[in-house]
């Protein structure tokens, strides 16, 4: 489940990467009462649906403030800038793709490796689908935000996960170069997913595109494809 876009920064971006990249900021403070969690929840999500609907160019503390109810200077108490309030959607983000990933890989030993290939490719579906347009904008278009951006580290755990389990089940795999192996495996999931959330949608929301997605890691694996297909089912709504 990784993230080739999100490395892809373009000239039109270079000033805003280097502004987030001095301002080393993160939320002023942290709410400990529940009317301030909400105002907090009020400000997070008014700023989802911003970037949804207009994308990254759109996205000011202003415009967030208004369409959360509060004053700038309430969101101000929490975020003092733009870039720290990205960097709280991101983080969040993120640990909502890593929940399901770590479930996963964390008992892997006591399942055949097509099985856990298979739960891994429907999480990376699974986590695709949630808010889809959201993932993609902060994927794509959210420049690199310094000390605030968690993409690379995220990035970095992922890959460390799927190396530990493959390791782990060298005996059974057939590649031989194992860094190769792991850089096409998880490239092509993600890229593949990824895609699909605009132009195959139905196929990931049936489960046709994890199965054939799945049988085809399993090959490049194993050398095996997995025994019987399984039924296809909704995988997220």
């Amino acid at each position: 489940m990784l993230y080739e876009q999100m490395l892809r920064f373009t000239t039109r971006n270079s000033g805003r990467m280097a502004k987030a990249k001095k301002s080393g900021v993160s939320p002023r403070k942290m709410p400990a009462q529940d009317r301030s969690r909400a105002t907090v929840e009020l400000i997070l999500d008014a700023a989802a649906r911003i970037l949804v609907k207009g994308g990254y160019n759109a996205f000011t503390t202003n415009r967030v403030a208004e369409r959360a109810g509060v004053s700038v200077g309430s969101l101000y108490q929490y975020f003092p800038n733009k870039e720290s309030l990205l960097g709280e959607l991101m983080r969040r983000h993120v640990a909502e793709l890593e929940r399901g990933l770590a479930a996963i890989t964390a008992d892997a030993a006591k399942r055949p490796i097509a099985d856990t290939v298979r739960a891994l490719i429907e999480e990376s579906v699974r986590a695709h689908l949630i808010d889809p347009e959201l993932h993609r904008v902060l994927s794509e278009e959210v420049p690199h935000l310094g000390s605030l951006d968690w993409r690379h580290a995220y990035e970095a755990r992922c890959t460390q996960r799927v190396r530990e389990f493959l390791e782990a089940r060298r005996s059974e795999l057939s590649v031989t170069d194992l860094d190769l192996a792991i850089y096409l495996v998880t490239r092509t999931v993600e890229t593949a997913v990824h895609d699909a959330v605009g132009h195959r949608a139905e196929d990931l929301r049936s489960g046709a595109l994890a199965e054939e997605l799945s049988r085809m890691i399993t090959v490049y694996l194993t050398g095996k494809a997995p025994a019987v297909r399984r039924p296809l089912k909704v995988a997220a709504e």
